[in-house]
């Protein structure tokens, strides 16, 4: 029973050293995180879609960053035509995954902050959603080859 016992173990070393070593050849870092969400504007809706984002998506996302739960925050155009599900997209950045855990909550207060209370904020968002049409969001990972 000894040299069964012996193989066991052995194959355990050998088992955990491959392990650490696979790890150890990842062939990139992580990096921050980012939320990228893709919209279409209602044709017509323009104005008021830069508008409400102007005055309460964008200040938000500024006390979020003032109080270290964003890194940032991008904002872009789709320029091409081979892809016209979208024409406008935002990205919100975050140090990394942890810090999503009980986001909801940390924001809350600035939330309410802004829009003084829960009916005030649901009226905005209730006009919000006839100017654009949700078309995709994706969390991605930025990651930097070694």
């Amino acid at each position: 029973m000894k040299p069964a016992l012996r193989m066991a173990v052995a194959a355990l070393f050998v088992s955990l050293v491959s392990l650490s070593a696979a790890h150890a050849q990842v062939p990139y870092s992580q990096g921050p995180v980012e939320r990228v969400t893709l919209l279409t504007i209602v044709p017509g809706h323009s104005d008021a879609f830069f508008a409400d984002f102007k005055a309460n998506v964008i200040p938000i996302w500024e006390q979020e960053k003032a109080a270290g739960l964003i890194t940032g925050y991008q904002i872009f155009l789709n320029q091409t035509s081979s892809n016209p599900d979208w024409d406008f997209g935002f990205a919100v950045v975050y140090k990394d995954m942890a810090a999503l855990d009980g986001l909801p909550d940390k924001v809350y207060d600035l939330r309410m902050k802004h829009f003084g209370d829960k009916s005030a904020e649901q009226k905005v968002i209730d006009k919000r959603v006839e100017n654009y049409k949700f078309v995709s969001s994706m969390l991605l990972r930025d990651i930097t080859v070694r």
